[in-house]
């Protein structure tokens, strides 16, 4: 599951360690921690205490980059930025839990769509960066347009990965629509059952094609932060293809987002988004 522990002012209010504990208990295997934040020793004592309540109750935490200001303007001090956020941080869980992984940039958008060869350049010399502490920390990589699995062909495997490589793809990151054609979603027709199916075979042959085994960082089962028009019983349609067709094909995943399924103030799972829920942490 995505999470937002170390994202948001309200994320890290509310986190304690009864979080980490009812995710596992609920059957939640991993979390993707975003951060948008510079580093500084706030953030890290935040995000030590939370990597730590994940390992101690057999949860794989993994480290989510924002990066705004890169994707904004992906120029060569920009890009040093960023190099010198992943050192830092690098270098501080250099000793940590090899289930503790990486993963550079949360999803490539507004002006670095339009330079891949930045994503390129940039994906090169972190990973070179991280490997200087962290030689064999399992690192992930994602491609532009929003972590769009139709552009990981794109993708230049950085030359120090180590083979503790991943790729991040991303859809439905912000869930289905019931007029968009790119992901639409209204009863499960064949031809919107095809989208979800198309993409994942597009990752599936890439993974063939490389070698480097794939992963979905986000998808989430409604459209919560839009129109949020749908039903309880529309979304158990959806989410269970959806985490069904990704289990078939040996995908893991991240749902989108923590929120919208557990009550951080009162420490309990929301109880209308149960059934909801059950559907992809029972897989």
């Amino acid at each position: 599951m995505d999470v937002d522990w170390s994202k948001t002012n309200q994320g890290r209010k509310y986190y304690n360690t009864q979080s980490a504990v009812d995710f596992a208990a609920a059957g939640i295997s991993h979390v993707r921690i975003r951060i948008a934040d510079k580093v500084d020793q706030e953030l890290l004592e935040g995000l030590d205490r939370q990597i730590r309540d994940c390992l101690d109750n057999g949860i794989i935490p993994i480290i989510a980059y924002q990066a705004d200001a890169f994707k904004n303007d992906p120029s060569d001090k920009n890009i040093e930025k960023v190099v010198a956020w992943w050192s830092e941080v690098a270098e501080h869980y250099q000793d940590a839990s090899p289930l503790l992984s990486f993963d550079l940039l949360i999803e490539a958008t507004d002006s670095l769509n339009k330079q891949p060869e930045k994503l390129n350049e940039i994906y090169e010399l972190l990973v070179t960066e991280i490997r200087k502490t962290n030689p064999t920390r399992i690192i992930m990589i994602s491609p532009r347009l929003r972590s769009d699995a139709a552009y990981l062909q794109e993708l230049k495997i950085p030359t120090q990965h180590n083979g503790y490589l991943m790729a991040e793809w991303h859809f439905y990151a912000s869930g289905p629509s019931k007029t968009n054609a790119r992901k639409l979603w209204t009863s499960g027709t064949k031809e919107e059952r095809a989208l979800i199916d198309e993409k994942i075979a597009l990752a599936l042959a890439w993974q063939n094609q490389t070698n480097v085994p794939t992963w979905v960082g986000a998808w989430m089962p409604g459209n919560y932060n839009d129109e949020d028009d749908y039903s309880i019983d529309e979304q158990i349609q959806f989410a269970g293809y959806m985490t069904e067709q990704l289990t078939k094909a040996g995908i893991p995943f991240a749902v989108n987002s923590d929120t919208k399924f557990y009550d951080r103030e009162k420490n309990q799972w929301i109880a209308e988004m149960q059934p909801v829920l059950i559907l992809f942490i029972s897989n």
